[in-house]
């Protein structure tokens, strides 16, 4: 029986005893392990593609060779019209003679399905690539026990099935914890050493592509794991569900500092404010969440007077001010002798700006009114060519 079935093109055998360039094979296999980690599906059209991409442009025949190498030493098999495929199968037909007709018929069609599709590069994206089925099914078990608890949800327990599902999992965990990093970084917010705790240790484990290195890692950190999905329930309720609240916080107490001297006369404005401080420092503070409405309102009872006083002050100050320019160009105008038009252009600015500070509902509005204020007005002497202010 000859060992070398020539699979119909140059070089590409199924040559039992072939040489074998280990770091080639490693290379291959290490690519369609990390494509079915991420993926979940890869075929030989794939793996061609990618090879022969590459700066070193590695021949079409020999990615199919070590591709072949990997089918013959059993680590992937091949899934061809949804019929799985071993080196096995291929054994079996080379060595062991068939004892009926149909048996002869059907290693017959084996053979020619594969030499078929190894063949004819059209066929290469029909032919999936598998990890065969190695780890231990105490392992599995384990694992798909493990899954359930941190997911709370159904967790396969064949081997490539679990492995995608548990990595689906972790995945999504990684993208919510990207978006809650994405968040915390951009002002006051918690939580970011437990996301980034978390981020290190999935990527730790999405980063092993081998099945059984996998399910050994993610058995071997249960405990961190058990941790992380702690944490990830917390972290995950506050930016979905309390995000609000603290952006509330935040910007309440960034408007009462300013009078933190006066409101802390009151004792218990003052007791109020200083817990809202106390909970926008605590590096855990999401069972005090459920405080913060009912504070900021008793801090804001005793701030809105003192805010109300402080604006209408600002308020009688700029109408003032506004009055002052107004008046003096006034004065310009009579001078020149200034006819109603030009008149109405001059003072038509300032006068919009001053109801505009009249309806200012805050400082920092009044402050935005008076510098356009003052801004028109300059262009006012500019237009009446007046330039001694």
């Amino acid at each position: 029986m000859n060992k070398n079935i020539n699979m119909g093109f140059s070089q590409q055998t199924f040559a039992f005893d072939q040489p074998n360039d280990q770091n080639l094979e490693k290379e291959v296999l290490t690519y369609i392990d990390s494509i079915i980690a991420e993926t979940d599906l890869v075929t030989i059209d794939n793996v061609v593609n990618h090879f022969s991409m590459q700066p070193d442009k590695w021949p079409e025949t020999l990615i199919l060779n070590w591709v072949n190498e990997l089918f013959r030493d059993d680590k992937i098999h091949l899934i061809i019209d949804g019929t799985k495929y071993m080196s096995e199968n291929i054994k079996a037909a080379l060595t062991e003679p068939a004892q009926l007709s149909s048996n002869f018929m059907q290693r017959r069609k084996t053979l020619s399905i594969i030499k078929t599709h190894f063949s004819e590069p059209a066929q290469w994206k029909d032919v999936e690539i598998i990890k065969p089925e190695v780890v231990e099914e105490s392992a599995l078990l384990k694992a798909q026990h493990l899954g359930r608890e941190l997911f709370k949800a159904d967790v396969p327990v064949s081997q490539n099935s679990l492995c995608r599902s548990l990595r689906r999992h972790l995945r999504m965990w990684r993208s919510r914890l990207e978006e809650f990093e994405k968040v915390a970084g951009t002002g006051n917010y918690p939580g970011i050493d437990e996301i980034q705790k978390g981020l290190y240790l999935l990527n730790k484990h999405l980063s092993i592509h081998d099945p059984c290195q996998f399910i050994e890692t993610f058995l071997n950190s249960e405990n961190r794991l058990c941790d992380a999905s702690s944490q990830f329930a917390i972290l995950d309720n506050f930016y979905r569900n309390q995000l609000h609240s603290w952006n509330t916080l935040v910007k309440a107490v960034e408007d009462f500092t300013p009078n933190r001297r006066i409101l802390e006369k009151d004792p218990e404005v003052k007791k109020a404010l200083g817990i809202l401080c106390k909970i926008l420092k605590e590096p855990k503070p999401y069972s005090m969440i459920r405080e913060i409405s009912g504070l900021i309102s008793i801090v804001k009872a005793a701030n809105d007077p003192v805010v109300d006083e402080q604006t209408a002050s600002a308020r009688t100050l700029a109408v003032e001010r506004i009055e002052k320019k107004i008046d003096k160009i006034v004065r310009i105008l009579d001078e020149k002798n200034a006819n109603d038009d030009t008149r109405n252009k001059a003072l038509f600015p300032l006068q919009t700006g001053k109801k505009k500070i009249k309806m200012a509902s805050n400082i920092q509005n009044i402050n935005v009114c008076i510098n356009e204020a003052i801004e028109q007005f300059d262009d006012v002497l500019d237009m009446l060519g007046w330039y001694n202010t």
